[in-house]
């Protein structure tokens, strides 16, 4: 007899649904009199918009996270890091470089004070050298770390952060497009159109022992800290 994982593990729907566009019009006056070419600015400007909206959306999964550390408006410890990476080793998450971490820049500050992830007796000289001289932590606890401003505040001074693996959110781009600027002669204006159909969601884990049962959010933690 072959016992392995099971195959009577709950599913989970994934639905494409999240459709938002970008458009301005630039009016032909306008443009001939401009010394900067305003359709490629803003074009660019219309690209940025939905990428954020998209960012913004996704920032608010760690809300309902259900493995939660720290304390919001407060900068999480060295123990509260620790503990995410434990709940994601006990919950069996692939500790394979992939892991990743994002913070706001409130919270990233309060990772630069934490000795154990700048300081070179335990990072290296080199690292030590990237975080006092170029600001940078690249990874610590074998999680890649980012910073965001759109990270979700839920209030003042209050931020909700990563902690996760790739395999703990979904995200498919099903479209990114720009249309050809048309023109309308009612506006005697050259009017543009971005569009952008994406879904997100949490990633639910199904267990790794034989029988089935419930898929869990196991592979995502919440940090809460300061923004």
């Amino acid at each position: 007899e072959v016992i392995g994982p099971s195959s009577a593990e709950a599913s989970q729907s994934f639905t494409v649904s999240t459709h938002q566009h970008a458009a301005f019009a630039l009016e032909n006056i306008t443009d001939i009199q401009s010394q900067t070419n305003l359709m490629s600015k803003y074009s660019g400007k219309a690209g940025y918009a939905l990428a954020a909206a998209a960012d913004t959306n996704l920032h608010t999964l760690p809300q309902s996270f259900s493995q939660i550390v720290g304390t919001l408006g407060v900068d999480p410890s060295e123990d509260n890091w620790l503990r995410g990476s434990q709940y994601l080793d006990d919950a069996l998450a692939p500790d394979d470089a992939s892991r990743f971490i994002i913070v706001r820049p409130a919270t990233f500050y309060s990772l630069q004070k934490t000795g154990r992830f700048t300081n070179a007796d335990y990072a290296g000289a080199a690292n030590a050298v990237r975080a006092t001289e170029k600001n940078m932590i690249g990874r610590i606890l074998n999680a890649r770390v980012y910073k965001s401003t759109l990270v979700r505040a839920p209030a003042a001074s209050q931020s909700e952060n990563w902690f996760c693996h790739p395999l703990g959110v979904y995200y498919c781009s099903q479209q990114m497009k720009t249309n050809a600027p048309q023109f309308v002669i009612e506006r005697d204006a050259d009017v543009f159109l971005a569009t952008h159909i994406y879904g997100y969601a949490e990633a639910l884990q199904p267990p790794v022992t034989a029988g089935g049962g419930s898929a869990t959010d196991v592979f995502n933690v919440l940090v809460r800290g300061v923004s």
